[in-house]
């Protein structure tokens, strides 16, 4: 049975840059022989969103670069450190910086030297062009892991191809060519898959085994991808007590004891809840779970707690950095979000947040804040506001006839009033 080909688009949600595959693994090749740092990488990436956010310019209108552009891309990092990476990747002849213009050499004008010439010898189509989403671009600025970082790249050069001005966004990949391409553990890029197919970029797409053995899984790049598609992790199997103080029971009798289930813990506690809905309890800051950083309504009450713990203040803008910290943890975590989000509350490290954080906070405290009882019609409003214990008696005729006595000795004081 031959597989379907994916939905060619035009281009991504957000829009995105064309880079070559050159230019990408030069620049990787550069860090991995330390010529930049990862937060050299990090600001080279914030150059290609400056780039592409000018790049519908009126033509003769000279753009302007800041280096606080790129400090709300990457977050963490002040001016003067980036004005070090900038002189870095120049150095290393990655781009040229200057206030109106950033420069980014061709593919054959790349200072090619002899590991990068084994780089390049290991991906046999890095000459092409890759269409990279600009959002993924930010979220590689924003304060992505090596191993993430590394295995972005690897399925933007496998599964990501522009071809008769469409977008094709699928490909097989293997986790070992990832791993032996950028120089990285193949454990931790199998965490970054799984990291990266939670956020919802990447979707595993059903692959026959032969296939699986030979190329790798069958992926598709989200092309509608962004921030707020975070799904919940999947639910883990309960772990096993294992007695350290007794001895195993012999492997050669059929008939085991009956004592080594002794010390195994029920799948449901004494009330009858289960353990994962034991652990999304009452929300708190002493034990953040993955539900309260999902559920705006749950981050609402952990914001109470934390203003009550005197974590935060109750103000507008400690509001706003707590449920940016929150989308911080959700998009850059990898190991443990709950945590990282913690620490970052607890530190006030709040100049690790990114612009598109903000964003995105901003996004959900509008949406939490429109509730139903906004959305009703006036009138609607003014009948349930009625509904006292003086007039709970009264049939809704009677109310409307209230409410129309009201309106009208109203509209009678009017002119006196202007008077």
């Amino acid at each position: 049975m031959a597989l379907k080909e994916p939905a060619a688009r035009q281009k991504p949600a957000g829009g995105f840059t064309f880079v070559s595959g050159t230019l990408l693994l030069s620049a990787w090749a550069a860090y991995r022989r330390g010529d930049l740092r990862l937060v050299d990488l990090r600001v080279w990436f914030a150059c290609l969103e400056l780039t592409a956010r000018r790049c519908g310019a009126i033509n003769g209108r000279l753009p302007k670069y800041r280096i606080e552009e790129v400090h709300r891309l990457i977050g963490g990092v002040g001016g003067e450190h980036v004005r070090r990476s900038l002189g870095r990747i120049e150095t290393a002849g990655l781009l040229s910086w200057s206030e109106s213009a950033i420069v980014f050499p061709r593919s054959e004008a790349v200072a090619v030297g002899s590991d990068t010439m084994l780089l390049l010898d290991l991906v046999p189509n890095h000459r092409r062009i890759v269409p990279v989403p600009r959002r993924i671009i930010r979220l590689i600025a924003g304060g992505a892991r090596r191993v993430v970082v590394a295995t972005i790249l690897g399925h933007l050069l496998r599964c990501l191809y522009y071809r008769a001005g469409s977008c094709l966004p699928e490909g097989t990949c293997k986790s070992s060519w990832i791993a032996d391409v950028f120089g990285v553990n193949i454990r931790n890029v199998k965490a970054a898959r799984k990291h990266l197919v939670q956020l919802g970029w990447l979707i595993p797409v059903v692959t026959r085994q032969t296939v699986l053995n030979r190329f790798g899984q069958r992926i598709r790049v989200n092309l509608d991808w962004s921030r707020n598609d975070i799904r919940p992790q999947g639910k883990r199997s309960p772990l096993h007590v294992v007695s350290t103080t007794k001895s195993p029971p012999p492997y050669k009798d059929k008939e085991l004891s009956s004592r080594m289930y002794m010390n195994q813990k029920p799948e449901n506690g004494p009330s009858g809840v289960s353990t994962e809905q034991n652990r999304a309890g009452k929300p708190t800051m002493r034990h953040v779970v993955m539900a309260d950083l999902l559920d705006p309504e749950r981050m609402m009450a952990l914001h109470r707690h934390a203003a009550e713990s005197g974590l935060i203040s109750q103000s507008v803008c400690d509001r706003l950095r707590f449920f940016a910290a929150a989308e911080h943890a959700k998009a850059i975590g990898t190991r443990n979000p709950c945590g990282l989000f913690a620490f970052l509350v607890r530190k006030k490290l709040w100049h690790f947040i990114t612009q598109d954080d903000e964003d995105e906070a901003t996004r959900i405290l509008k949406r939490s804040s429109r509730t139903p009882s906004e959305s009703r019609r006036p009138s609607e409003n003014v009948e349930s506001g009625l509904k006292s214990p003086e007039v709970s008696g009264l049939s809704r005729l009677e109310i409307r006839a209230i409410v129309a006595a009201s309106l009208a000795s109203a509209d009678e004081r009017l002119p006196a009033l202007k008077a």
